[in-house]
């Protein structure tokens, strides 16, 4: 088991470093009022004028989210999910009336982040926010504080009535188009990591009525799922979560509530660390079983897996399709988040190349199941975020 705690342990991604505003101090300030007494009043008002007018005719910083700048938020609730997650939901200083993320039409990525910033230590990191429905801006996002992470412990220590800074939203990898003809997604979660299997399970099974989505979540302790209780039973294998479940948390709510609507083509299955269970080789091969044959996807970005060895998984917006015209393109998808540990044990190792991490070759669980039933690499696509 310590193998295990070491798979589930969080790691954090490698924080992007930034720069923030410096503020100027003011130089030889006696000087000033005898110097300016020397400009004639003619030279006083040209500058005046020129000040004025740079201003007016200079494009205004951005009030709504954007990738360019942080924009404020301010926290509004925060729910306690375990001694080291909450969930918390922030509301923009100013409302946006169409927020991209919000609409079809401008939005085509459902796999999406936002930056935030930690002003005391000049950092940003990447966090998914949970599947969006308010349309007053708000977001909501389940973060578990780390040993040694500096924005996790930084989200955690505030309270309702703080400002947090945001920037996005940045687009991840195109989901529906690499999943195009086909309709099975397998994702394995570790922690908070199923925050964007939430988003992609959405995208997924709101595109046709005929989608399937199975998420395997590995946890530590039961309490992310529902309330721990007196003789609580422990399972010997993962447990499948359904649409009425007992003592939900604030998660396991969101969760049962996804289960309601979409029904069986919905499958949400726990591990939890704490009770001995956890995804087996025999789970995730079964998961992958009733994937659909794929067209092969040769040299196109979207569909060949060795083209993805060195991309990252925030993609540039428009990338197009390669296949074959005379072919149904697509592929099933087998997508894997979480800590480092537990993507490399599932799906092997990124890889860092020039700075960017990259999704690296396919190793871990699926690698062998890809070398003792090679099928599955060219009816499914293995994405690590």
């Amino acid at each position: 088991m310590a193998a295990l705690r070491s798979i589930l342990r969080h790691t954090s991604k490698s924080p992007n470093f930034i720069s923030l505003p410096r503020t100027t101090s003011r130089l030889n300030h006696t000087q000033t009022n005898s110097k300016q007494a020397r400009f004639p009043p003619v030279l006083i008002a040209a500058a005046v004028l020129g000040t004025a007018t740079y201003y007016a005719l200079s494009p205004s910083t951005p009030k709504t989210l954007n990738p360019v700048t942080f924009t404020p938020y301010t926290i509004t609730s925060k729910h306690t999910i375990s001694p080291t997650s909450v969930i918390f939901t922030i509301s923009p200083h100013q409302h946006d009336p169409s927020p991209p993320y919000l609409s079809e039409s401008k939005w085509k990525y459902p796999l999406w982040s936002v930056e935030f910033k930690q002003p005391e230590v000049q950092i940003a990191r990447h966090y998914t926010p949970l599947p969006v429905d308010a349309e007053d801006g708000s977001l909501s996002f389940y973060i578990r504080a780390v040993g040694g992470g500096e924005m996790s412990n930084y989200l955690n220590r505030l309270a309702v009535g703080r400002d947090v800074y945001l920037r996005g939203p940045h687009a991840g990898f195109d989901i529906l188009q690499r999943l195009g003809a086909q309709k099975n997604v397998v994702f394995l979660a570790g922690g908070t990591g199923v925050v964007p299997g939430m988003q992609v399970a959405r995208a997924v099974l709101e595109r046709d009525s005929s989608s399937r989505v199975k998420i395997l979540w590995a946890v530590r302790r039961r309490e992310e799922l529902q309330g721990r209780q007196a003789g609580w039973t422990f399972w010997r294998t993962p447990t499948e979560v359904t649409g009425e479940l007992e003592d939900a948390s604030a998660m396991g709510e969101r969760l049962a509530r996804m289960k309601a609507k979409y029904g069986e083509r919905l499958v949400i299955k726990v591990a939890v660390d704490e009770e001995r269970t956890r995804f087996t080789e025999r789970d995730v091969r079964d998961a992958l079983a009733e994937g659909g044959q794929a067209t092969p996807g040769d040299g196109c970005r979207l569909h060949d897996q060795r083209l993805h060895t060195r991309v990252s998984e925030f993609e540039e917006p428009g990338v197009p399709c390669e296949c074959a015209a005379s072919a149904a393109p697509g592929k099933n998808l087998l997508m894997v988040s979480g800590p480092d540990g537990f993507i490399a044990h599932y799906a092997g190792d990124k890889t860092w190349r020039g700075g960017t991490l990259t999704q690296g070759g396919v190793g871990g669980v699926a690698g062998l199941l890809q070398r003792r039933n090679p099928a599955l690499a060219n009816d499914w696509l293995v994405l690590k975020l």
